[in-house]
């Protein structure tokens, strides 16, 4: 199509071109069988399409949601109550891929997109091969300025003129817009200005990673060539910066379809990845015994020390020494990571 004819095109028609590589109709049933316990049946998925709903579910007149409640109402209506029965056999990853294409589709209707394609782009999209030198182009023609934060008072916000200087600088650096290449994972980085093309791609950029969750080179990507950004079921971290090794924190974002069952064979690939050890539970005695000894403990001999919790603790008392020191330094090490028994005789 010349690009005379692209400019005589209303901008809502050019927001709507479809992409070169259409998504496959399956995925429609997949969307429909996420929002469902049994999964269609292929006489369940024919009745949809006669009556309308694949194609209502494209046009986005009807979502898949609205889709599965009639599916359920048809069930009741002819066997009654299904026995609802999580379906495992729906791979998390093409759920995922489901998600993703609906998600892309909602992001390609807002007017902030439509805007920026229709301006910038002329609605033309461009191929993932083509990003990279687009950008470079734009770059060479702008002027990426420095940016700094510094405090300042009332009276110079109100000159408007405000000295920088060791005192009340806070920060400075440049602007980046995040972008990804064809054939690589690794996310790429150019300078870009506040101002101009790629100040608003950046702007565009950062808007839709608030909405939609989405990381910012995939945003990037996703407004110049309309390829769907991935969302991960999952996401998680593992903090462990601290003093102590019990102070280690497991952060997990979790998507709320995923099944308990499958939330914890995620949390034990993790720990089994980042501790290597199966989890190993603490009794009240050694519990106990571990604030036993961060209490007592200082200069006091092993067996001045046993005597004391003897007397405390009656019903786990202890006989020797030796092994009132290992309970007491086990105790400890599983509750804070560490073995703090000296080789002294001495309880440090």
């Amino acid at each position: 199509m010349s690009r005379r004819r692209f400019a005589d095109r209303t901008a809502a028609d050019l927001a709507w071109q479809p992409p070169c590589d259409v998504t496959p109709p399956d995925l429609t049933r997949v969307a429909i069988n996420a929002c469902l316990d049994v999964p269609l049946s292929e006489g369940e998925w024919n009745l949809l399409e006669t009556q309308g709903w694949k194609a209502d579910i494209r046009n986005h007149r009807r979502t898949p949601g609205q889709a599965a409640v009639m599916v359920e109402q048809w069930r009741e209506a002819v066997a009654g109550p299904v026995r609802r029965a999580r379906d495992h056999s729906l791979p998390a990853s093409l759920r995922a891929e489901a998600v993703a294409h609906l998600v892309a589709v909602e992001a390609r209707k807002t007017d902030p997109v439509i805007e920026f394609r229709t301006r910038i782009l002329r609605g033309k999209l461009l191929q993932p091969e083509q990003v990279e030198r687009w950008l470079g182009v734009l770059a060479r023609r702008q002027e990426a300025k420095p940016w700094a934060k510094v405090y300042v008072s009332a009276e110079e916000a109100e000159v408007g003129v405000v000295p920088i200087g060791v005192s009340n600088l806070v920060e400075r650096g440049f602007d980046t817009l995040d972008y990804l290449v064809p054939g690589s994972d690794r996310v790429h980085h150019i300078l870009v200005s506040t101002k101009g093309i790629l100040g608003w791609l950046r702007w565009l950029s950062a808007w839709l990673c608030q909405q939609y969750r989405w990381e910012s080179a995939h945003a990037t990507t996703f407004i110049l060539t309309d390829e769907a950004p991935p969302i991960p079921e999952t996401h998680y971290e593992v903090d462990s910066r601290r003093a102590f090794p019990a102070l280690t924190r497991v952060m997990m974002t979790i998507d709320p379809t995923m099944s308990p069952r499958e939330v914890a064979n995620l949390y034990r690939q993790i720990r089994f990845q980042h501790f290597g050890r199966r989890h190993r539970s603490m009794t009240p005695k050694h519990v106990e015994l571990a604030k036993f000894w961060s209490t007592h403990a200082q200069t006091t001999t092993w067996k001045e020390l046993m005597a004391e919790w003897n007397r405390q603790h009656r019903r786990w008392a202890y006989k020797r020494e030796q092994n009132f020191a290992r309970d007491c330094a086990q105790a400890r090490e599983r509750l804070l990571g560490q073995n703090l028994v000296s080789d002294t005789g001495q309880a440090h």
